[in-house]
């Protein structure tokens, strides 16, 4: 249980447009080397979504990972969304450093995707297009 359910629990977003057109579904596909180099486990898919749950390091700390292909005019970006119980109010280092990771790690393994927002840098929401 939450030891202080009023604050808010930590969330973190990526949002990765394609550098050349692509199927939303391969952006999914796409996936699969950072889900492993992240050390989680899949536990749902579809063309569309991914849900996962990062198994590294952080014994104490459940982090779930979210990706969702989303439709803009432009064509359709990524959104990976990193979430833990991790409170926000205390900065939720240990989360934000998991982010950082994953940041790092999907532009290694994804460089067909341009990062376009990062949370943590540009504040809780993207521009809507």
């Amino acid at each position: 249980m939450d030891p202080n359910p009023s604050l808010p629990m930590a969330r973190f977003l990526l949002v990765l447009k394609p550098r050349k057109p692509i199927e939303s579904k391969d952006l999914i596909a796409g996936l699969d080397r950072l889900v492993d180099q992240l050390d989680a486990e899949v536990d749902h898919r579809t063309p569309a979504h991914l849900s996962a749950m990062l198994r590294g390091g952080l014994e104490h700390l459940r982090l779930q990972l979210f990706a969702d292909v989303q439709a803009k005019a432009a064509g359709p970006v990524l959104e990976l969304v990193l979430m833990s119980r991790e409170p926000m109010g205390r900065g939720a280092p240990q989360t934000r450093e998991c982010f950082e990771d994953l940041v790092r790690k999907a532009s290694e393994s994804m460089a067909n995707l341009e990062p376009v927002f990062r949370s943590d840098r540009d504040g809780p929401l993207p521009r809507q297009e």
